[in-house]
């Protein structure tokens, strides 16, 4: 198991306890369907437990598809705009479910007890948002790159939803697929598939991405 995906496990384990305590509604999704929207009020936070979820930044028309931003899996949690110092309480971002998705939820009524406010899963919740803003700032860094960087580093960040293979390499989901990588990378199918081969340490099997140990070191 990687660092990351070691990371990965022992934050899933803490989260999950920590939701546990807190009796949280368990929620599914099915692939394709909306969780909630930019601009709708922001009713509580999930965690992911099972499935991709993807996050854009758009409108508050459900029709609106947006700018993808990020793919998020198992730890990953999404809607922390609730726990917000503001009025509003408004969802900043949209996110839909690519897969099947399972997820705990929590309603904000979950942390608005007494004393709640200063434990231990406020605290990963602040660090959570403060991480999501870091990734929209690498998100807006890889759009700057020349598109075979763009796409490798992409790729880069989204290893941790893989699984390793026999061979050491790590293959990422069927759902990371030329058209995801497209949209998440700014460019157009037809140009991630003329640049795959030139991606070393990078394989498309039409099938899915395998990235191997020395794609990541330089990432």
């Amino acid at each position: 198991m990687t660092i990351t995906a070691q990371r990965t496990a022992d934050l899933f384990h803490v989260l999950k306890d920590a939701f546990a305590a807190r009796r949280p509604l368990r929620v599914r999704y099915a692939a394709h369907e909306l969780i909630f929207q930019a601009g709708s009020y922001a009713a509580g936070v999930y965690l992911i437990t099972d499935g991709i979820v993807q996050e854009s930044y758009s409108g508050t028309s459900e029709q609106g598809q947006g700018v993808p931003t990020a793919l998020l899996g198992p730890a990953s949690l999404i809607g922390g705009e609730a726990l917000l110092l503001n009025d509003h309480h408004l969802h900043c971002v949209s996110c839909r479910a690519v897969s099947e998705v399972s997820l705990l939820f929590l309603e904000r009524t979950a942390f608005d007890s007494t004393g709640e406010g200063r434990d231990g899963l406020h605290s990963l919740l602040a660090l959570d948002l403060v991480e999501r803003g870091l990734a929209m700032t690498r998100a807006l860094w890889r759009s700057r790159l020349d598109p075979p960087d763009r796409i490798r580093c992409l790729l880069h960040d989204l290893a941790f939803l893989g699984e390793e293979t026999g061979a050491g390499r790590i293959a990422l989901p069927p759902e990371v697929n030329i058209q995801r990588v497209a949209d998440l990378s700014f460019l157009s199918p037809r140009k991630v598939r003329q640049l795959r081969h030139a991606l070393p340490g990078i394989e498309w099997d039409e099938t899915r991405w395998l990235l191997s140990p020395e794609s990541l070191d330089v990432a």
